[in-house]
């Protein structure tokens, strides 16, 4: 399992960031990789609280669906994959967590991941991968809500 930290301060509120984040419409203001995205937090199964979000990049559609995992608001939310994930990724389990700091908000993701077979061998470089990938959205999220 690879695993990375990614954490940005953001200069508003925690319950603003929370919102921010959860607000299916800011996921493809924040992922650059998604043109159109849907997440539909209505979903259950059993006990459980799904969300199966849709995303449309530059080549294909892609649906996900992902179990919540942690549900704390303001102060964090976890997920984890169920389906969907693109190759060569076998699963994601992540968790963001919010506090205050200063007069504003610190937030910090933490992700590990399982790659497909032989290709676990090349966690090292995914990881390096993921880790600026998330970093830039989170930085994008913290460049939109600073604006408002």
């Amino acid at each position: 399992m690879g695993k990375f930290t990614v954490s940005v301060f953001i200069n508003r509120s925690q319950q603003d960031v929370f919102d921010f984040l959860i607000d299916p419409a800011n996921l493809f203001k924040m992922e650059f990789k998604f043109r159109v995205s849907r997440v539909d937090f209505q979903r259950f199964t059993g006990s459980r609280l799904n969300v199966q979000s849709t995303g449309k990049n530059v080549w294909r559609e892609n649906e996900g669906l992902f179990e919540i995992t942690q549900w704390d608001p303001p102060q964090c939310y976890g997920y984890k994959s169920i389906s969907g994930l693109p190759f060569p990724i076998e699963s994601i389990e992540s968790v963001v967590m919010l506090s205050p700091k200063a007069n504003g908000t610190q937030l910090t993701f933490e992700s590990q991941f399982g790659l497909v077979g032989v290709l676990k061998v090349a966690e090292g470089m995914f990881r390096k991968l993921a880790e600026k990938g998330d970093g830039n959205n989170f930085d994008t999220a913290k460049r939109l809500l600073e604006a408002n």
